[in-house]
């Protein structure tokens, strides 16, 4: 075994080094990040632990252990490091690459493992959900490690701590993003055994030991929801957030070929060369080795039943990513068809590296817009790696190909880290806060309100969590009254600072005594 090679020790070193930056300067996302935030904000004001709130406003959208380590970090930090909640992520990611490289070991040379290790780091979704603070890549991390975990006990290893680390590891992907953690492993593991006509030993691996864990596991989380939460939150948790989401979903609906189409992105640029080399070993049915074939199988199986369930979005597909580039590459050397992998590496490259200039020089122009912030020196290092992967591509250098991509894409990402600050108020509230709150300072002013929609909606995408830089909760008012009767609301107070929106961006005014 060359697990304590410094192979990876060393890519996992450089991957943080250009990533550092962007995880100490950005700014938590709007779209979930600060939501999260300021659900973690309520639990440690309120003392829940269990059962979470978002304003009051039950959230059983997302489990307790993603939300107990924000938690553990603004308790220790005092406050919410963003590199901290970008480490939950990027751990994960490592670890994951980490099980897949061990898992593969016997029948992968060290070369073609890191190939394999910088295709999944530069796959543009893996890289992307490895800094950003979702339960996400956490969960992908405990699946990966259950199936790894199955596949040890498949292969002759039969001891209890392996038993009982299988439930355990699907408990704690359940418990870290929900159902998805449960269901991954439930098919993965009959649909390999189907394939290996050897379904019927299936109560080897789910067996009376793994239901009884994780039944015990469960109802204990599920009492402490209902005892914080009460029957309905429970109700929310059980059943509207798993089986409304699956059959007829009420956020995220998409057609069942949705996974069909956005496949090509999620796994770019490696999407061709992944999805061809499994569909060809398949076809000529190419002898492989179980460890191929179960990755392959669970891929497969995913991707089935993401398609089948109602509510999708692109990052559902994360648990996928690794175990697809996995078995690719496993497959790689067995693969007649040389002249598809040059081509199947070549294609998406090309493609890249004459789209990423032409698509930069159309949008640099627009100024006050988050493409219009994104500095030129970008461009020359993500060009540099891509037309040196599509050199070593033609030479069949697959190693070097996927090695100067990564090199490049990092380099480009240590560089965006570095400008950050200048995104930041694209993508996030701080800088406006800030900006906010020093204007109540000079005026007096402890009154925030937050302009609303005729229907109440906050008119900034989801602004009422700006209430984790501003400390305190923003008052929800309707804009008609704002414009009409500021001054009853700013009454006997030294005035009120009101968040808005003008010209699509947020911003805010000041209003009372000067």
């Amino acid at each position: 075994m060359e697990q304590k090679s410094p192979r990876l020790i060393v890519l996992f070193i450089l991957c943080t080094a250009a990533l550092l930056p962007l995880m100490l300067l950005r700014d938590a996302t709007v779209s979930n990040e600060l939501r999260y935030l300021s659900i973690v904000d309520e639990a440690l004001r309120d003392g829940h632990l269990f059962a979470f709130f978002n304003h009051g406003v039950p959230y059983a959208d997302k489990p307790p252990l993603f939300f107990w380590l924000m938690m553990v970090g603004k308790l220790i930090f005092g406050c919410h490091s963003m590199l901290y909640l970008s480490l939950l992520s990027l751990i994960p990611a490592f670890v994951t690459v980490a099980v897949l490289d061990r898992w593969s070991a016997p029948v992968m040379p060290a070369s073609l493992r890191t190939a394999a290790a910088t295709a999944l780091l530069s796959t543009f979704y893996f890289a992307g959900s490895a800094v950003t603070a979702r339960m996400d890549m956490l969960m992908t991390m405990f699946i990966t490690l259950a199936l790894y975990t199955f596949y040890r006990m498949y292969t002759g290893d039969g001891r209890l701590r392996l038993r009982i680390a299988f439930p355990v590891y699907v408990f704690l992907a359940i418990f870290t993003k929900g159902a998805v953690g449960f269901l991954v492993p439930l098919l993965c593991v009959p649909v390999f055994l189907a394939v290996k006509k050897q379904l019927r030993s299936i109560g080897r691996y789910w067996g009376w030991m793994t239901w009884g864990i994780l039944l015990v596991l469960c109802g204990l989380w599920f009492w402490m929801a209902y005892r914080e939460g009460g029957g309905e939150y429970l109700r929310n948790l059980l059943f509207h957030q798993t089986v409304d989401r699956a059959v007829d979903a009420f956020d995220h609906k998409a057609p069942i070929y949705y996974y069909l189409l956005h496949f090509w992105y999620i796994m770019f640029p490696w999407c061709i060369l992944a999805a061809g080399t499994i569909a060809i070993a398949f076809i000529r049915r190419q002898t492989m080795d179980d460890r191929a074939l179960f990755m392959a199988c669970c891929s497969a199986a995913i991707l089935v039943m993401l398609s089948l369930v109602s509510g999708k979005l692109d990052i559902y597909f994360l648990p996928a990513v690794g175990l697809t580039i996995y078995a690719a590459f496993m497959l790689l050397p067995g693969l007649e068809a040389r002249g598809f992998v040059r081509w199947a590496l070549l294609v998406p490259l090309i493609l890249a590296a004459v789209a990423l200039p032409v698509a930069f020089f159309i949008f640099a122009g627009d100024e006050g817009t988050l493409a219009g912030s994104l500095s030129p020196w970008l461009l020359l290092p993500m060009e540099a790696g891509i037309i040196a992967a599509i050199v070593a591509a033609f030479r069949d250098n697959i190693k070097a190909a996927t090695c100067s991509f990564a090199a490049g894409l990092y380099i480009a990402l240590f560089i965006f880290g570095l400008q950050v600050k200048q995104v930041n108020p694209y993508i996030g509230y701080r800088a406006l806060c800030e900006e906010a709150m020093a204007a109540a300072a000079e005026k007096g002013i402890d009154r925030y309100v937050l302009a609303t929609f005729p229907d109440g909606v906050p008119m900034m995408e989801r602004g009422d969590n700006a209430d984790v830089y501003l400390g305190k909760p923003l008052e929800l008012q309707p804009m008609s009254v704002i414009e009409t009767d500021v001054d009853s609301l700013v009454g006997d107070t030294n005035g009120i600072i009101v968040f808005t929106i003008t010209d699509k961006n947020p911003t805010f005014v000041v209003y009372g005594n000067d």
